[in-house]
């Protein structure tokens, strides 16, 4: 392993053991829940996207990304499904037609899942 992949790999681990927290992703399939979520460790980020509207105004819309490990996703996440994290819902989605996930990092170790927050978690209690 080259010098730059094994410090890569190290602050990656960093990433996870120091600054993640614990999610959840719920993925959907054609409109309902897919299987049982999915429990991952994922750091938050941002991702600032940029569009023309249709009288050439550019609009800008900041997404809340999760990056996880992708050694831990069963199934990589497709527009629509939910990541619950610290009492809030996210929806899995981009801006512009733009994909919902891309590798973060030089060595595809990681994914960042771009989102909205929808609202707080409705209990079923």
């Amino acid at each position: 392993m080259d010098m730059l992949r094994s410090a890569s790999k190290w602050l990656a681990d960093q990433r996870v053991e120091k600054l993640s927290e614990t999610v959840l992703l719920q993925h959907y399939s054609d409109g309902e829940k897919s299987g049982s979520p999915e429990t991952l460790h994922a750091t938050r980020g941002r991702s600032l996207f940029r569009a023309d509207d249709r009288y050439g105004v550019t609009i800008r819309i900041q997404s809340i990304d999760f990056i996880v490990p992708a050694s831990e996703l069963a199934k990589f996440p497709e527009k629509g499904d939910e990541i619950y994290a610290d009492g809030h819902v996210y929806e899995v989605l981009a801006p512009n037609d733009e994909p919902v996930w891309r590798w973060n990092g030089n060595y595809g170790t990681a994914v960042r899942i771009h989102t909205k927050d929808i609202g707080e978690e409705v209990s079923n209690g």
